[in-house]
């Protein structure tokens, strides 16, 4: 029975998801970056406030060094936060926690890592075993999708932003997980409980950061085309395991009014907090107290215009914030979706999915004020778009006869190999950035990017610290980190520190190689009612 099957696949891969995603929040929890800087400043601020004050405000903290910031909004003689507060909500009770075992308020070292590890480095291990788990699901091999996970974590900037208390990568855990609950319900159908998580995944993503909105539409578009086809509406057939009756049209409001529900749940505080603060339903942004941050964001839509073509340039192929410069297993995504929408079912969403997110992103990138994004590692408002291009290569990792790839037998293992050499190249490139700063200095005074036309000299400060890594330079070691000691002269100490990190995460994931099935058990299409198809079967004759 179909049933049996889904909860065969989910029970072969429940160890090793496990292991990758212990894995991946080790990386992530281990490094201490003490370089904090405007944008972690002002979530840790907001924490502190509420949890040492008990109010919104703050004044204590927006100009007291280190937690002093120029992100945020003043209104009415008070200071808040200038942010989206949703990876505070998660830290929140991890700080409470680390304080009361303290029996005092931390210091700010303590408190950015205790926040930094539950508020981010835990969604960070939550989001790559998802991501795994999806590749496999949707077809690819499980070891070789194990090797595109790193690749595409430790290859990107994916890696870096869940080193830092930023929002993104929590983002990234709750977008993977309402993908996951909408391509593959427990209960094979939706139901109301699933209709609720799905949209309160998403409610939550949109608490993490505004710039999740473009990928939160393409799932929700996604869940909306799977409630169509429970209820055989329109004639859709995008997913193949529907079993029971088809769901009535009222039945169908009731569960997409649930899901709406969900979605407005966990923004119901966020609409609390700025009505009790701004007497209105307001953003932040418009209070700036930097007028140059006001402005811009006052520009089009949230300070994105139209394209500019040299910022396209600097953020897509130039070494300076390029982003396919520096993580070139995006290219193999990309491809992987071209292919991917040549499929059917799951896979050609997959595809489209991977296409919307990275015109999406691209573009609005290029339109923004401020491109460059500050003081960043590479062009981190792509960010949310990582995922979903990089589950397109999973169809270049795929070696059964339903592979795009199978009509040109001779393209399947290049297609692998250049998975491996892109891979390695995007790890070996963006890995060593994310250790040393992912809040990279930008290189260049901001005029200067501003006025910045495709002709323009830029300097790329990446390159010395590849040097300075790949020489021995950077420590990793927890203790130097926290005295603000990240370039050290001691370099046999600094390397086998570096061995040592690169050894314990290393393990996880070959351990979770050594656990992960060979393959996962088929679903035979003569299970599927209703003549649907999927990217796991193949098509219905004629």
């Amino acid at each position: 029975m179909p049933d049996k099957k889904n909860a065969d696949q989910s029970r072969s891969l429940l160890l090793p998801a496990a292991l990758v995603g212990l894995a991946v929040f080790f990386a992530m929890a281990f490094v201490y970056h003490p370089n904090t800087g405007w944008n972690v400043n002002t979530r840790l601020a907001l924490v502190m406030a509420v949890v040492e004050e008990g109010r919104f405000t703050i004044d204590s903290y927006h100009d007291t060094p280190p937690w002093d910031t120029m992100d945020k909004a003043y209104y009415e003689g008070h200071h808040y936060s200038d942010k989206i507060f949703g990876v505070a909500v998660l830290a929140l009770p991890f700080y409470v926690t680390g304080r009361v075992l303290h029996g005092d308020a931390l210091p700010f070292e303590a408190a950015h890592w205790v926040m930094k590890v539950g508020g981010v480095a835990l969604p960070g291990g939550i989001s790559a075993a998802l991501f795994w788990v999806l590749l496999c699901r949707l077809g690819a091999p499980p070891r070789r999708a194990l090797f595109l996970t790193a690749a595409g974590v430790f290859g990107t900037m994916w890696y870096g932003y869940g080193a830092v208390f930023y929002p993104y990568v929590p983002g990234l855990a709750c977008l993977l997980g309402a993908l996951y609950v909408t391509f593959f319900p427990p209960a094979r159908r939706i139901t109301p409980w699933n209709a609720l998580a799905v949209g309160a995944l998403l409610g939550f993503t949109m608490l993490c950061d505004y710039l999740f909105g473009l990928v939160v539409v393409g799932v929700g578009v996604i869940w909306l085309l799977r409630l169509g086809d429970q209820g055989g509406l329109f004639g859709l057939r995008a997913f193949a395991e529907m079993t029971g009756e088809r769901t009535p049209g009222k039945q169908l409001l009731g569960l997409a009014a649930v899901c709406a529900a969900g979605f407005f749940l966990p923004l119901a505080p966020w609409f609390a907090y700025t009505y009790s603060i701004y007497g209105e339903f307001a953003i932040p942004y418009r209070y700036e107290v930097d007028p140059r941050f006001r402005e811009g964001m006052a520009q089009g839509f949230m300070g994105a215009t139209y394209p500019k073509l040299h910022a396209f340039y600097f953020t897509t192929v130039h070494p300076f914030r390029g982003i396919f410069f520096w993580s070139p297993v995006l290219l193999a995504g990309l491809a992987g979706c071209i292919l991917g929408t040549r499929q059917y079912g799951k896979r050609a969403i997959v595809g489209w999915l991977g296409l919307w997110a990275a015109a999406g992103y691209i573009l609005f990138t290029a339109s923004y004020y401020m491109w460059w994004g500050g003081w960043a590692m590479g062009p981190r408002f792509m960010i949310p778009m990582l995922p979903f291009v990089l589950l397109g290569a999973g169809e270049l990792l795929r070696t059964d006869k339903l592979s795009a790839l199978v009509r040109f037998p001779h393209w399947q293992k290049p297609a692998w190999g250049a998975v491996l050499v892109l891979g390695g190249v995007s790890i070996a490139m963006s890995f060593p950035i994310a250790l040393a700063d992912p809040q990279l200095p930008q290189g260049n005074q901001d005029h200067v990017l501003a006025e910045a036309r495709i002709g323009t000299y830029l300097h790329v400060p990446h390159f010395e610290v590849l040097q300075g890594v790949y020489t021995g330079h950077l420590t990793v070691a927890p203790a130097d980190r926290l005295a603000g000691d990240v370039w050290t002269g001691r370099r046999l100490a600094n390397v086998l520190w570096l061995l040592f990190f690169l050894a314990v995460v290393a393990a996880g994931l070959l351990l979770a190689a050594w656990k992960a099935p060979k393959a996962l058990p088929g679903i035979d299409r003569a299970d599927f009612p209703f003549g649907t198809v999927d990217g796991t079967a193949a098509p219905p004759p004629g």
